[in-house]
């Protein structure tokens, strides 16, 4: 996204964000020329990602860059923000993981409060939700749910805007969790450790479905789960550590075990180097060296399988995901709503082709057989060690945290939102 088009939308966006404030009630946005009516009054529910959450951080030039901002600038429509003052809640990273510290040198815990009170709020989203969230702060409650909603839960805070469309991206925290650290368990029975099961999935998603239903809305777009396994660059195959060693056998300073090599000592393949391997592993100082082998930490150890998630975990994952994103789509189904699937959305950035600039996630490595095929992956489809922007890390459409979508990500997931609302509602949503 240029600096000049973020420019042309943050100025009308803080503009109606301060008008909002004096009027509560004000109908104009249903009659004002130009204004899509079905979105004249659009709200949105969600998580990090509905937020605008970046980089490990979220600020108001983040929250400014999100698809819901983007999306409503489609509609003509105003779209009040709860921006947060810099350098955010908490401030996003200057460099990959956090590396060279954070915006304004402000601290992992430091958070700047709201700028200016909004009524009614409309990005309601709040990172950390779950689908339970949505209608019960208990499921997800962090400070942010007090600055966003305050006291609200996202449901009674939609229907307090007296919306006339909603969007709904909610679910990748009932899974993330799961994905992102490895923990799922030694047997099927504990499988669902860090996934929320999907009877509860269920009935949760149920409520929130009947929170949107019961409120002014005239129609709704849900979005699915993300299928971080397969999406989210901060997940990267094993062998790409090792691949990536110095002249000491080290990946940023940790040893690497040798059994992450992609061939094993007979030069045979070697299954661990499937595994992937959370980057968090990296500046973890309670582990010695990066290894592929859950098993290397001894049975009972509150860390094994931390940040690795084998093979067979990861089938479980996407299989959940797979399963939440059917219940998202049979709800919108069933209401005549809009329904996106963010992979099949994701699928095209990853399949791009050499080089990987949109989403570096190892694409070649599974299929490399000789040395210069595996050189050839790490040097084309890997994130690169040293690099500190992106596409040269995790790629164009990922941030610094290489779980949270970058502005580029958001321009083309509001042009997705948009064309299913197309499709849906006959509306003429720009979608480029």
């Amino acid at each position: 996204m240029t600096r000049s088009f973020l420019a042309r939308l943050a100025v009308p966006a803080a503009v109606v964000a301060l008008a909002a404030g004096c009027a509560a009630d004000d109908q104009t946005t249903l009659t004002q020329p130009g204004v899509v009516p079905l979105m004249a009054r659009y709200v949105a529910m969600g998580n990090s990602i509905t937020a605008g959450y970046q980089s490990g951080g979220i600020n108001d030039s983040t929250q400014l860059q999100a698809y819901p901002v983007l999306l409503a600038a489609k509609a003509g429509a105003r779209f009040n923000v709860p921006l947060l003052n810099k350098p955010g809640c908490p401030a996003p990273y200057l460099a990959p993981l956090g590396a060279t510290g954070r915006v304004g040198g402000a601290s992992a815990t430091a958070c700047a409060l709201r700028r200016y009170n909004l009524d009614p709020v409309q990005n309601v989203a709040v990172p950390g939700a779950t689908v339970g969230s949505l209608t019960n702060n208990g499921y997800a409650s962090n400070v942010l749910t007090s600055l966003i909603l305050g006291g609200r839960t996202q449901v009674q805070a939609m229907q307090d805007a007296r919306p006339t469309f909603v969007s709904a991206w909610i679910g990748n925290n009932d899974a993330l969790g799961a994905a992102t650290s490895g923990i799922l368990g030694p047997t099927a029975a504990g499988a669902d450790s860090l996934l929320t099961p999907l009877n509860r999935f269920q009935a949760r998603l149920d409520s929130a479905v009947a929170g949107i239903k019961a409120s002014t809305t005239q129609g709704a777009v849900l979005v699915g789960v993300v299928d971080a396994v397969a999406a989210a660059p901060l997940l990267q195959p094993g062998a790409y550590y090792y691949l990536s060693r110095d002249a000491a056998g080290k990946f940023n300073g940790k040893p690497v075990n040798n059994d992450c090599s992609p061939v094993t000592a007979l030069g045979t393949p070697n299954p661990l180097s499937a595994n992937l391997v959370s980057f968090q592993i990296v500046g973890d100082a309670a582990f010695a060296e990066i290894s592929c082998d859950p098993a290397k930490y001894p049975v009972g150890d509150a860390r094994r399988g931390l940040y690795v998630l084998d093979t067979a975990e990861q089938a479980i994952v996407r299989t959940r995901v797979a399963q939440f994103n059917a219940a998202i789509k049979a709800a919108a189904d069933a209401n005549s709503w809009a329904y996106v699937d963010p992979n099949a959305v994701l699928a095209a950035s990853l399949n791009a082709g050499p080089p990987y600039n949109q989403v570096r996630k190892c694409q070649l490595l599974p299929t490399a057989t000789t040395a210069q095929q595996f050189q050839t992956a790490v040097l084309t489809s890997c994130p690169v060690t040293g690099a500190t922007t992106a596409p040269n890390f995790f790629g164009s459409l990922f941030t610094f945290d290489g779980v949270h979508p970058s502005a580029a990500a958001h321009v083309i997931i509001a042009n997705a939102l948009a064309t299913a609302i197309n499709a849906r509602y006959g509306t003429t949503l720009p979608t480029t």
